[in-house]
């Protein structure tokens, strides 16, 4: 999540399934991980890029989408950076 977001920020998110692409976005993979990634849609699936550039995309096709699940809980309004 570096550099955008840094472990103890507060992210505010709203409720949503659908997005456009590029929102960062909360996604659950697998039932019980939850990340935030940019997320962009096509035809043959998603593509999460992390926010990080030291991490590569991870693509996604509809199968994989149903099978997994990779479900999107909605797109990042705002984050909240505490100091102490």
């Amino acid at each position: 999540m570096t550099p955008l977001f840094d472990a103890g920020d507060t992210v505010i998110v709203h409720k949503q399934d659908d997005f456009e692409n590029g929102d960062n976005c909360v996604v659950l993979m697998n039932g019980d991980e939850a990340t935030v990634k940019k997320v962009y849609k096509g035809d043959n699936g998603i593509e999460l890029k992390a926010i990080n550039p030291y991490y590569p995309p991870r693509i996604f096709t509809k199968e994989e989408i149903k099978k997994l699940p990779i479900k999107i809980i909605g797109v990042v309004e705002k984050s909240i950076r505490n100091f102490k």
